[in-house]
């Protein structure tokens, strides 16, 4: 499948100018670029190929794929935004949200596995039902439903352990969410009757694109495929 490039010229509005491999947005006049507010900054232009004093031209890439700065870990694959105003990039955050409590060992962290604000729109929904019943899985639309097993007074028996097991394990459930222990909890206690809808998810609008590559730490420039 063909890669097609696109570079444009911007005038630089930062004072100081810009380097390269930096996240650069639509400057306050016509042809114009500077570094982003802050993070997840929107009227994203693209990423700069090269650096270039205020006022004058500098090449900005559109389409294809860039090197951009982190300003942390990257995992490949992984959507990224803004991470701050000097135009490095993060994972974009992806919706997550918590069930059980963590002093009862069966607090779960479920989290979204579409990124932007398509993951806030997700709702797990733990159901404790009926005697003797067995575990299951099922998904309608973007609700996973958990139907915990019971014994014969109707009392939930499914640890949270065996709950995130489920969820990997389904096809369906799986391409939606996954779940983990959250802090210190160790899973081994029985999950309760509970619906949470996730949230945290970064504005899809405002994803520049996807990770070719991982990054370990601040200051690494990995390859970005723009979706911009």
């Amino acid at each position: 499948m063909p890669n097609y490039v696109l570079d444009k010229a911007y005038k630089v509005e930062t004072s100081g100018g810009l380097s390269s491999c930096v996240v650069v947005v639509k400057g306050d006049y016509d042809g114009g670029c500077k570094l982003p507010a802050g993070e997840n900054d929107s009227g994203i232009l693209g990423v700069t190929i090269n650096s270039a004093t205020q006022n004058h031209f500098i090449t900005v890439r559109k389409n294809g794929i860039a090197g951009i700065i982190s300003a942390g870990a990257i995992s490949r694959g992984d959507a990224v935004c803004v991470a701050d105003n000097t135009g490095k990039i993060k994972s974009a955050g992806k919706a997550s949200a918590v069930t059980g409590v963590v002093g009862n060992n069966n607090a779960i962290r479920w989290t979204s596995k579409v990124p932007g604000i398509l993951g806030n729109t997700i709702v797990v929904d733990i159901v404790v039902s009926g005697n003797n019943t067995p575990l299951s899985i099922s998904v309608s639309g973007n609700t996973v439903t958990i139907n915990s097993a019971t014994d014969g007074s109707g009392n939930a028996t499914t640890t949270a352990s065996q709950a995130i097991t489920a969820i990997s394990s389904n096809s369906s459930a799986s391409k939606i969410i996954s779940g983990a222990n959250e802090g210190a909890s160790n899973g081994t206690g029985v999950i309760a009757d509970e619906t949470k809808t996730l949230s945290g998810g970064e504005l899809g609008s405002n994803i520049i694109g996807y990770a070719e590559e991982s990054a370990s730490a601040q200051g690494d420039i990995i390859d970005v495929f723009l979706s911009l």
